[in-house]
């Protein structure tokens, strides 16, 4: 049986040396969250923040500094999410914001996994992205919102988002404008002892 042999052009790419030039080593930057925690990002990862893109631009933080990049806003748990999205999304296209056309957005499987945590999280997650101005992120979260806010009627949308309904505020109210009084009699009666006492040296 006749063994086919490949053709010599493969044959000699196969044999010739790896003249490709390898793969520049990544370059990371180091934020600095609201209770001092470093939190590296790489370059690549740090394009789908235009806030990020845009502070390492205008103030030449260079590539491998040591110098860290405060996020005084945002603590390190926080953080660490939106870094995660962003290393995973890195290298992908950015949204142009179109205001001619309607928006349509389909939360992908594992973004639609990421965006599972608790509401605190997701409230402070999206904070945290509007001010780094991740685009498709913000998406994705407001999706995620509007899908959980979908067919609930308000007081179910006060229990999930922990929103105080009208009788929780008037209480709130209430309770501070007695706060507000009992703080201005005390006062009241602080300055009418002090008054006393000065009287009785007299």
């Amino acid at each position: 049986m006749a063994v086919e042999q490949a053709p010599v052009d493969v044959v000699a790419a196969a044999a010739a040396p790896n003249n490709a030039a390898p793969a520049e080593p990544a370059v990371y930057f180091t934020l600095e969250s609201s209770d001092n925690q470093e939190v590296k990002i790489s370059s690549l990862a740090l394009q789908q923040s235009k806030t990020l893109a845009d502070l390492v631009a205008n103030l030449q933080y260079q590539n491998g500094t040591t110098e860290t990049i405060p996020m005084d806003n945002i603590s390190k748990a926080t953080l660490d999410k939106v870094v995660e999205w962003c290393e995973h999304h890195k290298g992908e296209p950015i949204p142009v914001d179109n205001e001619s056309s309607p928006k349509i957005v389909v939360i992908p499987d594992w973004d639609d996994n990421f965006l599972k945590m608790d509401n605190d999280q997701l409230f402070y997650l999206i904070l945290a992205v509007n001010y780094l101005d991740v685009k498709q992120l913000m998406n994705y979260a407001c999706r995620k919102v509007a899908l959980m806010a979908k067919g609930r009627t308000p007081e179910e949308l006060s229990v999930i988002f922990g929103i105080p309904t009208d009788e929780e505020d008037e209480a709130a109210e209430r309770r501070a404008a007695e706060r507000k009084e009992a703080a201005q009699a005390a006062a009241a009666g602080k300055a009418g002892s002090s008054t006393g006492g000065a009287e009785d040296s007299a």
